[in-house]
């Protein structure tokens, strides 16, 4: 009898130090659910693809400075980008030619209202079950006209990835596409020979989101 009740009382402090430990393994992956998420405007940049000739071939560059107000720190991520305002000065950009750059400045951005500034908001942000891909809406105010972009995005641990496309036309920016096609005349001559600037451009957003965990 008395080596059946020492049995007992191994088993149940056996019993009791797994629930232990398990709860603690809960605890522990409980505080790591907690966390909270903000952008940094350091760690965001904006690439943009252009497309010349018949052909439509790419022509790739980037903005430097992508300027964030309204960051806010939020439980998810897409309250993290919710109403999220950005300002790009497109004096900034980058297309990898140093001879291109003066051309697309001074022909293209300086056609337009406020030497092309691009203004922006965040609309909404949806994120998808799965929790590594989603929606989202950005209100580009650019030259005078505010219109929404629709956006597609993946989500890799904090590395966020957003991408869209869009018609310059929309904008009321087609005289300052032919502008800079009339300079780059020869260089937009595809193997028809005809000289052509698509005014779709491709662009995608890149920001390692701060995430931080108590």
């Amino acid at each position: 009898m008395k080596s059946r009740i020492n049995s007992f009382y191994q088993s149940a402090l056996i019993f009791s130090v797994f629930s232990l430990a398990g709860s603690l393994q809960f605890n522990s992956l409980s505080a790591e659910t907690s966390c909270k998420y903000s952008v940094s405007q350091e760690a965001t940049t904006l690439d943009w693809k252009a497309f010349k000739f018949t052909e439509k071939t790419g022509v790739g560059g980037k903005f430097t400075k992508v300027s964030i107000s309204g960051a806010k720190s939020a439980a998810n991520v897409p309250d993290s980008l919710k109403g999220l305002k950005f300002s790009i000065d497109p004096m900034d950009l980058d297309s990898g030619n140093a001879e291109r750059d003066p051309k697309i400045k001074g022909a293209f951005f300086g056609n337009l209202k406020k030497n092309g500034k691009i203004e922006g908001s965040v609309s909404s942000v949806k994120l998808e079950a799965d929790g590594k891909s989603g929606t989202g809406v950005v209100k580009l105010v650019w030259n005078g006209v505010s219109k929404d972009v629709p956006l597609q995005f993946t989500l890799a641990e904090e590395v966020l990835e957003a991408k869209g496309s869009l018609d310059v036309n929309n904008w009321n920016a087609n005289k300052a596409l032919t502008a800079l096609n009339a300079v780059c005349n020869d260089l937009h001559k595809g193997k028809d020979g005809k000289s052509v600037l698509w005014p779709d451009v491709e662009i995608t957003i890149k920001s390692t989101l701060k995430k931080d965990c108590k």
